[in-house]
């Protein structure tokens, strides 16, 4: 069974539009809470390579990720016309433990693998280097490593995509049987959400254009789009310091506001919309006895 990426997508707009609250209000007050919160806390004076900074750091991807897991719920509960409102967001601090617990699961399964297929992509790399192969075998050969490592993450990051609602249709079963699920559930279908997902890159490119815009714009008020003087180490040390100042980082995000109030939802209640297509395709699959991913 082929899952209709174009059909999801239909569906998903259709049913973000019928919320109440709307999808933009709701859109709107998740990224008041991360990245209008990560702002505010960016504003505490904290000493530079301090242990506060790092807990503030680490406090913050706590907060952020259970914040992540509520938008999930809010795509999945408005896939299924369920009419969840603002407070979903919220919901995801009740099961909290078990988010971060999921989530650090997946991140050592995934750095687990990564290291591993670098371990032996690298391989080939190094016995060129020895053998002291000419230039151009050696950038080939780099490419394609750097190429696995990319394929690497991104087919990782498909296989445990479903593990947040698999762990929002059935929290009891722990923060571990999400991630085995969501990999037996991907095995096979890493294509079709790969393709659901880059369909959605039209309109992150619109959003770096803006926030690109915004930033050329402060770059060249500083007379600093000279290209002499970007090559220069002095130069390329003040447009850094442009690009990371204050007004340059919150404008060139406020800039995406507008369509990220459009994209977040409906890129969110597209992908909740895989998960229940996928449990369609495999309507006995919570039946059956759980097995370790291959």
């Amino acid at each position: 069974m082929e899952i209709d990426c174009m059909e999801l997508k239909r569906q998903a707009r259709e049913r973000i539009a019928l919320t109440d609250p709307k999808f933009w209000v709701v859109a709107l007050a998740y990224l008041a809470m991360t990245t209008g919160v990560s702002w505010l806390i960016s504003f505490i004076p904290i000493p530079e390579d301090s242990m506060f900074q790092l807990f503030f750091q680490v406090l913050l991807t706590l907060y952020t990720t259970v914040v992540r897991f509520g938008l999930c719920l809010w795509a999945l509960w408005t896939y299924r016309q369920l009419d969840p409102d603002v407070n979903s967001l919220m919901q995801g601090f009740s099961v909290a433990g078990r988010v971060l617990l999921m989530e650090l699961g997946i991140y050592i399964r995934v750095l687990g693998w990564y290291f591993l297929v670098a371990f032996v992509l690298a391989m080939p790399v190094f016995i060129l280097l020895l053998s002291g192969a000419g230039a151009g075998a050696g950038t080939f050969t780099l490419l394609v490593f750097f190429a696995g490592l990319v394929t690497t993450i991104i087919i990782l990051s498909l296989r445990y995509a479903l593990a947040p609602y698999l762990l929002a249709d059935r929290p009891d079963d722990g923060s571990t049987a999400p991630i085995l699920r969501s990999a037996s559930l991907m095995r096979g279908w890493k294509w079709d959400l790969f393709k659901l997902e880059f369909s959605f890159i039209g309109w992150e490119a619109v959003n770096f254009l803006l926030s690109a815009g915004v930033t050329l714009f402060f770059l060249n008020q500083a007379g600093l789009l000279d290209l002499e003087l970007l090559l220069s180490q002095a130069g390329q040390l003040q447009a850094m310091s442009v690009i990371y100042s204050a007004p340059v980082v919150i404008l060139s995000t406020l800039v995406t506001v507008p369509v990220s109030l459009w994209l977040i939802p409906y890129r969110e209640t597209a992908r909740a919309g895989f998960y229940d297509a996928r449990l369609l395709a495999a309507s006995d699959f919570l039946d059956r006895p759980e097995m370790p991913p291959l």
